[in-house]
């Protein structure tokens, strides 16, 4: 069994890369920090960029041109598996009763699973970080202490990455119900998606979307016809290179703008067991390759000799316990996931609520609405924690330009992001 920090971190480099449509595509990775910190740079173009809502940590601030520099915590990412000397003394599954394999021999097996295990769980974590920041412009974390408490959701630190100003403005809203448009009317829908980023300083060349969205439009004759069929096999993406639960469909030129349309149905199970998809059904994104950047900080822990420090992308460590008569095979990993531009993509979802005119789609995208709250109108810390109704909480958190916040949350989470907000947007 391999037992060296060092050397596990070689093996988990050689083991066959596990390919993130999501991660891969659009944040590819950029540096590790020998730091428990991690460094993001970013812009918005034209003028102040917002800042992330965990608390920054000597945070260098460069406003010019709208580029920034912040340092924050990033945070961790810790799977474990356990090995026993029960497990180790019984055969594997589909191993021969005459096999004559000594429980060293299935200990180096076992070894081996749980760091592939491990190393997969994490980097399906990072491909769901990616998600949500398309989604949502954010990364809520909890950070749980044991597996029973992940299981049940239940006494975590909570805690978020923020990446946009006040209210979340790369939601587009159609002004009809998707399913009711006609083909001419769908087109004229992603040729102003394409519009309103290209306004932007944008230009998006790749369409993601849910399978529900594909069967709509691949099912449409007219809509067909927008294809450039010559690539639709052939494409600018060889589609033996795309991961699983992705497909290519081809480009389409809309209006000459020309984009390459791919289904994404990826699906993971959550901690309480529940399979879910990374994307939600209804799901249209505007990207584009290398809208953002994926960092790391370093892992530290305890060994033998001292505090070791381990600036990689992940970290596998094997840990002994001869009380308990056990071994604990553990990875890290600690990431940040930040887009390159906050202006830089669109995402829509058939079946949001439409927008009732035009000019109320237009405002659910308006990049250059200052926040609008009156200082004077703002609650103070003691107001905010005397509030006792979630909804409550909501509204007023929308009524001063904070948006993202839902009933799921707990009341004191709703409290901290309205103080936290309150504190970064207006010096309260």
């Amino acid at each position: 069994m391999i037992r060296e920090t060092y050397k596990l971190v070689k093996t988990v480099k050689k083991m066959y890369p596990v390919v993130q449509f999501l991660k891969d595509r659009y944040f590819p990775d950029g540096p590790v920090y020998y730091s428990e910190k991690a460094l993001i740079e970013f812009k918005k173009k034209g003028r102040k960029i917002a800042p992330f809502v965990v608390p920054l940590v000597n945070g260098i601030v460069m406003e010019k041109d709208g580029y920034r520099t912040d340092i924050v915590d990033a945070p961790y990412i810790a799977p474990k598996r356990v090995i026993t000397a029960k497990e180790l003394e019984q055969k594997a599954f589909g191993e021969s009763p005459e096999s004559g394999r000594s429980p060293e021999q299935r200990e180096n097996e076992l070894e081996s699973e749980f760091i592939d295990d491990n190393r997969i769980s994490i980097l399906r974590r990072h491909e769901k970080m990616c998600a949500d920041i398309l989604l949502t412009g954010q990364v809520i974390m909890k950070h749980y202490a044991t597996a029973e408490d992940a299981a049940k959701g239940e006494n975590y630190d909570f805690k978020y990455l923020r990446f946009y100003e006040g209210e979340f403005k790369n939601k587009y809203k159609f002004t009809k119900k998707f399913k009711d448009m006609t083909t001419a009317e769908k087109i004229q829908e992603f040729y102003k998606m394409a519009t309103v980023l290209r306004k932007r300083g944008v230009r998006a060349t790749d369409i993601v979307m849910t399978s529900d969205v594909s069967m709509l439009l691949m099912s449409d004759k007219d809509f067909l016809e927008f294809y450039n069929k010559a690539k639709v096999n052939i494409g600018e993406i060889n589609p033996t290179e795309l991961p699983d639960g992705v497909v290519s469909n081809g480009s389409i030129n809309i209006n000459g703008v020309v984009m390459t349309l791919f289904t994404y149905d990826e699906i993971y199970e959550d901690l309480d067991g529940e399979e879910k998809a990374i994307l939600p059904a209804g799901t249209i994104a505007f990207l584009q390759p290398n809208m953002g950047t994926t960092v790391y900080a370093q892992v530290t822990f305890y060994t033998k000799d001292g505090f070791k420090s381990y600036a990689e992308k992940i970290v596998p460590r094997l840990v002994g316990d001869e009380k308990s008569n056990m071994a604990e095979v553990q990875a890290f990993s600690r990431p940040v996931m930040y887009p390159n531009d906050m202006d830089g993509w669109l995402v829509a979802n058939i079946y949001d609520e439409v927008a009732s005119t035009q000019t109320e789609a237009d405002n659910s995208v308006d990049t250059h609405e200052p926040p609008t709250a009156d200082v004077s109108t703002l609650k103070t810390e003691a107001e905010i924690t005397a509030m006792t109704k979630k909804a409550e909480l909501i509204a007023y958190a929308t009524s001063i330009g904070l948006s993202g916040l839902d009933n799921s949350m707990k009341l004191d989470e709703l409290q901290d992001a309205i103080l936290n907000y309150q504190e970064e947007i207006y010096g309260e």
